[in-house]
């Protein structure tokens, strides 16, 4: 019985670690336009004008136990990164973002500079080509076969056996251009879907 509770209070120590990270399909809205990235205070209006009501107020400490569930796309609360998706863009600099993905609520924010709001394209381009792609768990299978241009009816030119790394290279529209290295070690290049026609995200940065 002692080393019983003995393990419980060890389990109770150890360091609560509440990253989040997409891994399925449905985590993304297909409705996404891109991401958000947060600072350390959020305050959301019902309309793209500051004048409007303030329906909810954030302030985020990046302190695992304290950040609240629900709201992101992606969060790594040591390096205090974090983005929320955007679903709608406003004049002014205003997007609208999913600010609870349990109940689909939403509500707009001002953007403070160019790189705060990052459309799919740019969000790949700046941190997929970075760390790369991780495909989610239940892609299609359709999504290992590497293709000689971004079309469906493209020559196959690969297939992905159990992959190691995708390194993206560029975007373009609905496919990307990867070099991938898989189990077999050997080299494969080609364009792979990260995402369908109908906005399902098939592959999402690999940030560390």
């Amino acid at each position: 019985m002692k080393k019983f509770l003995i393990i419980i209070a060890m389990l109770f120590m150890l360091p609560v670690f509440a990253d989040t990270m997409p891994f399925y399909t449905n985590a993304v809205p297909k409705t996404a336009l891109g991401v958000f990235q947060i600072g350390e205070n959020l305050k959301i209006y019902s309309q793209p004008d500051s004048n409007s009501k303030v329906i909810r107020e954030f302030k985020f400490t990046y302190e695992p136990e304290t950040m609240p569930d629900g709201v992101f796309a992606l969060l790594l609360n040591e390096r205090k990164l974090g983005f929320i998706y955007v679903s709608d863009i406003g004049d002014d600099n205003w997007v609208e973002l999913i600010y609870d993905k349990k109940t689909g609520a939403k509500g707009w924010v001002m953007t403070e500079d160019r790189f705060q709001f990052l459309p799919w394209k740019n969000f790949y381009n700046m941190y997929g080509r970075k760390y790369g792609l991780r495909l989610f768990k239940d892609a299609p299978d359709s999504v290992d076969i590497l293709h000689s241009k971004a079309d469906d009816t493209a020559q196959s030119v690969a297939k992905i056996n159990y992959v190691k790394t995708i390194k993206l290279t560029r975007i373009s529209g609905n496919w990307a251009l990867v070099s991938v290295i898989d189990l077999d070690k050997t080299p494969k290049m080609g364009f792979m879907r990260w995402r369908s026609d109908e906005g399902a995200i098939y592959a999402f940065p690999d940030i560390k």
